[in-house]
């Protein structure tokens, strides 16, 4: 799974979305805008998550390439269930904060981190 190079309005992740899954790249636009303001930004971060470990695809080459689609449904499976957690109430420190908007915060702290990371070792080739 990779982010789509032709069919992108911001990232390109939709556009992968939308091929790998067979659904019309609008209807995941709008799934993330929705599910973003419903959600109170998890999958607004599940999707910069995706924009930084997803490939874009070769300009050059039709042929598709990238990650295996189970990491992307996990990141959103995540995302999901943070919020599910958030609502439950689950996510309260022992001084009675919320961790929601921390944990997002330091889950893409953590990945941009990884990604930087991966790109210094691979020459930025990534």
């Amino acid at each position: 799974m990779a982010r789509s190079f032709s069919d992108r309005v911001f990232a390109g992740v939709c556009g992968g979305f939308a091929v790998t899954f067979r659904l019309n790249a609008w209807f995941w636009r709008v799934a993330f805008v929705v599910l973003s303001l419903i959600s109170g930004g998890a999958f607004l971060a599940a999707y910069l998550i995706l924009w930084w470990i997803m490939p874009l695809e070769s300009p050059a080459s039709r042929r598709r390439r990238g990650i295996t689609p189970i990491i992307p449904v996990v990141v959103l499976i995540l995302a999901a269930a943070l919020w599910i957690a958030n609502l439950r109430g689950v996510l309260v420190s022992p001084t009675g904060d919320n961790l929601y908007i921390p944990i997002l915060l330091v889950a893409l702290a953590l990945v941009y981190f990884l990604r930087q990371v991966r790109l210094a070792t691979s020459g930025g080739q990534a």
